[in-house]
């Protein structure tokens, strides 16, 4: 069973939810969660030529044998690893594929939106919420 970094923005309340979420489902701790909204986090520092601007875009994991997976081949390895593999086929068959592929990357770059409209409690700190 392989391990996965999954490189999240954490001051997006619906990625903060489902990333939570994903890892209370790892019964395997094959999961580390690391916040790129994080002050210190640096892209350049995992290699790939990454840059903070591509990160913020899609979502990042990478794989203990330095596979790095985005988007849609991301949250399908996730749920894949977790068991719950079955609903994510959508996400890779080739008929479907590329309007999964559009709509999470559409979905990706409205995220602070749609958190709100789904009502996401905002990150809040020191009386400061960030959305």
């Amino acid at each position: 069973m392989p391990r996965y970094e999954i490189f999240f923005d954490n001051a997006c309340p619906m990625c903060r939810f489902e990333v939570m979420r994903l890892l209370r489902l790892d019964r395997k701790n094959c999961f580390t969660a690391i916040d790129i909204s994080a002050p210190k986090f640096d892209a350049s520092t995992y290699g790939y030529g990454l840059e903070m601007a591509q990160m913020q875009r899609l979502l990042h994991i990478r794989r203990d044998d330095g596979v790095m997976l985005i988007g849609v081949d991301a949250i399908a390895a996730l749920y894949r690893s977790i068991g719950s593999g079955w609903w994510t086929g959508p996400l890779t068959w080739k008929i479907t594929r590329p309007a999964a592929t559009q709509l999470y990357a559409w979905i990706a770059q409205h995220r602070y939106r749609i958190s709100a409209l789904l009502g996401f409690a905002p990150r809040c700190k020191d009386g400061v919420c960030k959305m």
